[in-house]
């Protein structure tokens, strides 16, 4: 359907076929494919680092529709987009704050009052050759020198600062006691529930049984010697076990808190 439409597309419009891209390194560009009755141009860009695909298309849009603001003797614009949330964005355009697409939608109203505008989606990858054009120019914009460019969005902003929360989050404290290499090792154990949150309890040092007083952790009697406080510490030196034992044998270890009587305790 969407190449029979571009097929009936009259030779007297002008086409603009648009695209976003982003590659691993969170680096953007957008690529545009116009083709007007007298010729064919392709336009690649540079967006800012981080900027989503969905901005680059809108961006990519926006290009379009600035370099045909001088063409003449044409009767209708076609812009033909694989992004559909792009679309449905500017076409609910009561909403629209952002400034690429209100510099869009002033765009539109300008080339609309001589000349008919349609906003079309179509489908991505399936060999319509203005639209691959479109997808390689993006892809190479992404390589293109960083220029002069728009700043982010807050919604970008947003999202880089909650992406780097996240690998913050997963990379364990620094403490000698966090051995594991990502959080959340215990949960992979062939054991109870209560099980798990003991090895994990006893591998970050946060005892059940720990208390504060004074700013300074305070533990109760260990219940084996009844002799010292019942620090993890001391609870390895009165059985015998070293840190190493609750990572190469951690069900072992759990024997061993066990049959001594401090799972409690932990």
């Amino acid at each position: 359907m969407a190449l029979q439409l571009i097929n009936e597309i009259p030779g007297v419009d002008i086409q603009i076929y648009t695209d976003g891209s982003k590659n691993e390194e969170n680096q953007s560009g957008s690529g545009i494919y116009i083709k007007t009755p007298r010729e064919v141009r392709k336009i690649k860009l540079r967006n800012p680092d981080n900027c989503s695909v969905f901005r680059s298309e809108l961006l990519a849009i926006e290009a379009g529709l600035e370099a045909i603001l001088n063409e003449n003797n044409y009767r209708a614009v076609w812009i033909l987009s694989d992004s559909r949330s792009s679309i449905q964005h500017l076409k609910d355009w009561n909403n629209v704050g952002d400034r690429t697409s209100i510099s869009i939608l002033k765009l539109l109203r300008h080339i609309g009052v001589d000349h008919e505008v349609h906003l079309q989606w179509i489908p991505s990858h399936v060999d319509i050759y203005g639209n691959e054009v479109a997808d390689n120019l993006a892809k190479q914009g992404t390589a293109e020198p960083l220029c002069s460019t728009p700043s982010l969005t807050f919604d970008e902003i947003y999202s880089i600062r909650k992406n780097k929360d996240l690998k913050t989050w997963r990379v364990p404290p620094s403490h000698d006691w966090y051995k594991r290499s990502s959080p959340g090792g215990s949960i992979g154990l062939s054991c109870h529930r209560a099980d798990q949150t003991t090895l994990s309890r006893f591998v970050s040092g946060h005892l059940r049984s720990c208390s504060f007083s004074h700013g300074n952790k305070v533990f109760p009697v260990c219940a084996k010697c009844g002799v010292a406080s019942a620090s993890p510490e001391h609870i390895l030196s009165c059985l015998r076990l070293s840190r190493e034992t609750f990572e190469t044998d951690p069900l072992l270890a759990l024997d061993f808190l066990r049959v001594s009587g401090l799972m409690d305790g932990v």
